[in-house]
C-alpha cells in the first residue's frame, strides 16, 4: 500500500508540485490580492535565481574583476 502510494507520487511528481504551487498562489491571491501576490512571486523568482550556484559564481567573478581594475 505505502509502496504503491510512493510510486504514484514519484511518477506524478510534476502534477503534485503544480498542485501545491497552484494552491499557494491561490491562497496568496485570496489573502493579499493580485499586486502583492505578483510582488511575492517576482521577489521569490529573483531570490531563486540569485541562489543558483552558477549565478553566484558569475556575480563574485564580476565583483573581483571590478575590484582589480
Amino acid at each position: 500500500m505505502l509502496e504503491e502510494l510512493i510510486e504514484r507520487f514519484i511518477y506524478n511528481l510534476k502534477k503534485f508540485l503544480g498542485c501545491v504551487i497552484g494552491l499557494v498562489v491561490a491562497i496568496l491571491l485570496v489573502e493579499y490580492g493580485f499586486l502583492k501576490t505578483l510582488f511575492i512571486v517576482v521577489v521569490s523568482f529573483i531570490g531563486y535565481n540569485l541562489g543558483d550556484v552558477s549565478v553566484t559564481k558569475k556575480i563574485k567573478k564580476k565583483i573581483i574583476d571590478r575590484l582589480k581594475d
